[in-house]
């Protein structure tokens, strides 16, 4: 499926790819909420911010491709997989689901489900 929502999604995942923050954040609304696997809340830029500069900081590289997706325009669920490339050199291979809303070219809503066992 190539709508609207997975347009954002890959445009998205491409700005998380940089591991540039002010880049991601920009694809979530101000007081978007951000839910994670082991079921940690985070709401507006602030606290979504330090997701994602934990992640860069401890995976510095990634690569993400886009599976399956289900739902319409607006929401869906859209299967991924990613490489993270740790600053040791290691690479950690992680696949998930985000249920994923749009309202217009930003995220309000967005949960994500993978393996924390991985890491």
């Amino acid at each position: 499926m190539n709508n609207k929502l997975t347009q954002l999604a890959r445009e998205y995942w491409t700005a998380e790819e940089s591991r540039d923050i002010n880049a991601i954040l920009s694809f979530f609304a101000a007081d978007a909420r951000w839910t994670g696997p082991d079921g940690v809340t985070l709401v507006g830029h602030d606290q979504i911010r330090t997701f994602y500069e934990n992640s860069a900081a401890l995976y510095p590289g990634l690569t993400v491709e886009i599976g399956r997706t289900y739902g319409d325009e607006n929401e869906g669920a859209i299967e991924w997989i990613a490489k993270l490339t740790a600053t040791d050199g290691g690479v950690v291979d992680l696949s998930g689901i985000n249920i994923m809303k749009r309202s217009g070219d930003k995220f309000p809503d967005l949960t994500a489900y993978f393996d924390q066992g991985a890491f």
